[in-house]
């Protein structure tokens, strides 16, 4: 008579290792799995992007005689073929300087929507700087954003040329957003500069700017004799005053629209172009 421990014992071993084989597999590349789509795992390259691109800019040593040569786009959430599209025009160009990003990286504020941004805009020849905006305060966006860009505001200064970037996403940041007296600090010394340029996603002619803040921000643009203020948010361009007296509101189109602005900075003049692609 045979043993039945004989016949299935090699059968009972072998079923009971799979599982074992299975976790150590599943160790052994562990760093190829997401355990979350909510965590903050970023690699050195990708961590203090927009203070590594200032020095960057900085590095360009320009002077206050050279013009000044930027491209302002926004709003790259999900428009990823765009977004490469766009990459590939302003790298066929040899006179920009630099990019600025006005915010809504993001649809969901996901670290996977992040990286896939940065992977084409990191195709530039030129430095390209991001300000937050409402989308990418989402989820765990803000800090995805702080680990991967830095600072929520900031500033530099180039060539005499000042630029404040202001995280203006209000209800995101349980209404302590904008922080207008770290703006009106922002300016500094206004010797120090020929023109400054406020940067940040919602516009204050939003509600989602907050209604209390819009006639401050407009009341400091304009004591701080500002050169422009730009924004994302609304998907379209528009070049604006809210007070006959005020500063220039410039609201920039989403990558999808297929369109870029290019502001050139020479001496005390400021100039715009749109460009469609």
């Amino acid at each position: 008579m045979k043993s039945y421990e004989n016949i299935y014992t090699p059968l009972l071993k072998a079923f009971l290792s799979f599982p074992l084989l299975l976790l150590l597999f599943m160790l052994q590349g562990c760093e190829k799995f997401e355990y979350s789509p909510y965590e903050v795992r970023l690699s050195k390259d990708e961590q203090g992007l927009n203070q590594r691109n200032i020095e960057r800019i900085l590095s360009l040593n320009l002077s206050p005689a050279d013009t000044l040569r930027f491209v302002l786009t926004a709003d790259t959430q999900g428009f990823y073929e765009d977004n490469e599209a766009l990459v590939k025009e302003l790298n066929k160009r040899g006179d920009i300087n630099f990019v600025l990003l006005g915010g809504d990286i993001t649809d969901f504020g996901l670290l996977k929507e992040f990286r896939w941004v940065h992977e084409s805009f990191d195709k530039l020849k030129v430095p390209y700087v991001a300000v937050i905006g409402n989308h990418d305060a989402t989820g765990n966006g803000k800090q995805v954003f702080k680990a991967m860009y830095g600072e929520y505001d900031f500033s530099f200064t180039v060539a005499k040329r000042k630029f404040i970037f202001l995280n203006t996403n209000y209800l995101e940041f349980g209404k302590q957003a904008p922080d207008l007296d770290w703006l009106d600090s922002a300016f500094g010394d206004p010797s120090t500069y020929d023109h400054v340029f406020v940067v940040s996603h919602i516009p204050p002619a939003s509600p989602e700017f907050g209604e209390e803040n819009a006639v401050r921000y407009g009341e400091i643009l304009r004591r701080r004799k500002a050169s422009l203020s730009i924004h994302g948010h609304t998907h379209n361009f528009k070049y604006y005053k809210m007070q006959e007296e005020g500063v220039y509101h410039l609201d920039v189109a989403t990558t999808n629209k297929r369109e870029y602005i290019v502001m050139s900075v020479f001496g005390k003049h400021v100039d715009f172009e749109r460009v469609k692609f």
